[in-house]
């Protein structure tokens, strides 16, 4: 018996915003899929509250938004929900490591790029230039611009994105 608990805030970003890039990397180090990062070091590895928790985020032109999510024993739900809040707390309150933002750079990289031996990869990036009015040089510079983020702009994204109303469903 478990509750799922999602955590989610509306962003203000259409495809291609200037602060995507690190929003990307803010998600990585938060908790965007890596064993080390920050929710499932908390919530699995020092609490034992879960099996993992994991954020992400959708940019859409018609509505975006950011997202945590995870299933948790029933008897820890509320502890879940303030477990959750105080690490997206803590990272719009302070700079990441060091380490944390060049393994999130490090292995974003690398998704990227073995991402481009794939022919529909190339495909849709094509398409994304066209359908989101992106610059024709957009993933071509992606690599320049993904080393370019930088602690400050981490901690400025996390700032800026995560602050106003946000939703807490759960279901048990």
């Amino acid at each position: 018996v478990q509750s799922v608990i999602n955590i989610a805030f509306p962003l203000d970003m259409k495809p291609g915003d200037k602060d995507q890039i690190a929003l990307n990397v803010m998600n990585s180090i938060l908790g965007g899929g890596s064993f080390g990062a920050r929710l499932m070091q908390n919530l699995r590895e020092d609490k034992a509250y879960t099996y993992g928790c994991y954020s992400g985020f959708s940019i859409d032109r018609d509505g975006s938004s950011f997202g945590t999510n995870g299933s948790f024993r029933n008897d820890v739900t509320d502890s879940a929900i303030t477990q959750i809040l105080s690490e997206i707390a803590k990272i719009a309150d302070s700079y990441v490591t060091d380490e944390e933002l060049n393994l999130a750079k490090s292995s974003m990289a690398g998704s990227f790029a073995r991402s481009l031996e794939q022919p529909q990869t190339i495909a849709r990036f094509a398409l994304n230039i066209i359908r989101e009015n992106l610059p024709a040089d957009y993933y071509q510079t992606y690599l320049k611009r993904l080393e370019a983020i930088t602690k400050d702009d981490v901690l400025m994204v996390a700032q800026k994105y995560f602050k106003g109303a946000y939703n807490i469903i759960v279901v048990g």
